[in-house]
This record gives C-alpha cells, sequence and structure tokens, in this order.
C-alpha cells in the first residue's frame, strides 16, 4: 500500500495542468471511448484512434491530465440511466452519488469530433431554445444556458464573442435545411443572465434549429455538455 501511495503521488506531480475552460475535451475522433473511475475520484478514459492504436488518460479529481497513463484500482463505478445526456458515449454513476460522462461532437463547423468529459452531482447542464416570430420578417432564436438553477456566463470576451475567461460559454447554434444539420454561428451567453438571442438571417433560415454548449467548469464541477432544438416559428 506504501508503494502504490507513493506511486500515485509520482504520478500526479507528473500529470498536466487540466484545462480550466470547460468539461475537459480529452480526444478527437475517438471510437469505442470507455471510462473507468476508482477509489479517491481519478478517472481514466480508453478510446481507439481512428488511423489505428489506442489512446488513454488518466484526469485527477484536480482536473490536471496525464495522457498514456492507466489506473491499476478496481473500476467503482457502474452504468446508468438516472440522468438522460445528448450526444452521449459513456454515462456512469460512483456510490457517492456523482456521475461521469463522455459525450462526442463536433464543437467547430471544421473541426474534428470532440471526445468529451465530466463529472458532476445531481441534474446536468439545461439548455432552453425556441423560435419567436416575426422580426424583419425572419425570427429569432432565443434560450438560455444553466446549470442547477444558475446561469451561465462569464465576465471578459472579445469583441466578436470569445470567451477570455475560464466561465464564458458560447451557444454554437445550428440550422436544419436540405435535409441536414448547419452551422450557422457560436453566440456568447449574456453576463448576468446565460441568456441569448439570435436573429435569422435569410441563408440561414430552416424548417428547426439545434443548440450546442460545453458544460461549466465550477471548481471541481465539470459539467456536462447540453443541447436543445426547437421547430422554426414560421
Amino acid at each position: 500500500m506504501r508503494r502504490l501511495a507513493i506511486a500515485a503521488i509520482v504520478v500526479a506531480a507528473l500529470a498536466v495542468p487540466g484545462s480550466a475552460a470547460a468539461s475537459l475535451r480529452v480526444a478527437s475522433n475517438a471510437l469505442h471511448p470507455t471510462l473507468k473511475v476508482v477509489a479517491g475520484g481519478a478517472a481514466e478514459v480508453d478510446w481507439t484512434r481512428a488511423g489505428g492504436g489506442r489512446g488513454s488518460v488518466v484526469i485527477y479529481p484536480n482536473g490536471s491530465r496525464r495522457f498514456g497513463a492507466h489506473l491499476r484500482g478496481r473500476d467503482i463505478s457502474f452504468a446508468t440511466t438516472a440522468v438522460s445526456l445528448p450526444m452521449a458515449r459513456v454515462v456512469r454513476q460512483t456510490p457517492d452519488g456523482r456521475y461521469w460522462g463522455l459525450q462526442a461532437w463536433r464543437r467547430l463547423r471544421s473541426g474534428p469530433v470532440e471526445l468529451r468529459f465530466s463529472r458532476w452531482r445531481g441534474a446536468p447542464t439545461l439548455l432552453t431554445l425556441g423560435a419567436v416570430c416575426c422580426k424583419w420578417h425572419s425570427e429569432n432564436i432565443v434560450g438560455q444556458a444553466t446549470f442547477h438553477g444558475r446561469p451561465i456566463y462569464g465576465y471578459r470576451a472579445t469583441s466578436t464573442g470569445n470567451p477570455l475567461d475560464k466561465l464564458g460559454r458560447n451557444v454554437y447554434l445550428d440550422t436544419y435545411r436540405g435535409s441536414r444539420w448547419q452551422r450557422m454561428m457560436g453566440i456568447l451567453t449574456h453576463r448576468g443572465t446565460g441568456k441569448f438571442s439570435l436573429w435569422i438571417r435569410p441563408p440561414w433560415r430552416g424548417t428547426a434549429y439545434r443548440g450546442r454548449i460545453i458544460g461549466p467548469n465550477w471548481g471541481r464541477t465539470l459539467g456536462p455538455d447540453a443541447q436543445a432544438s426547437t421547430p422554426t416559428s414560421r
């Protein structure tokens, strides 16, 4: 036991700091991901790379990560259907009541499919979305992002709406037209409310709209990513 404790300390010292920006991105274009959690709260994610071979990362309770590492302890988590997650690949729970998730989605228009890790308690992140007619002969898409009733927003952003702190979030909005989902743009949630609104330009008009958002990073809580959709109001 003493040797294992020393080994754990050494591994933690070698771990790279975790991203402070969100639920954690752990891989790109990953296939067949798996997730285990050991006593103490460390988690291991394993996957098959699209080009072949295997990848892994250990995520520690403080959010730091060590790629290529593995955990020796017994998996204390179990599969659960107690919560429903969009874009989910794996959802598990531990005896202390925490949930652990892996979700995969294409966040950036020309980017890879990101595999993202989350851990939290209680209800997952909530994103609401609605279509409101008829501003300037079109419609507005409006909504709000919250976690456990608290709005999700940041304090600093660029003039084009890119968050500059770990709390800020963009909602990535898509339109359903031409029998497929197409990206419109990302829009920043408003400070203080977590709300957002986007006027639909004529080239964006579709039969339905969809929003996706990265979950909040509040302390050791890495909230899961959320999704919502709405039919057109026209």
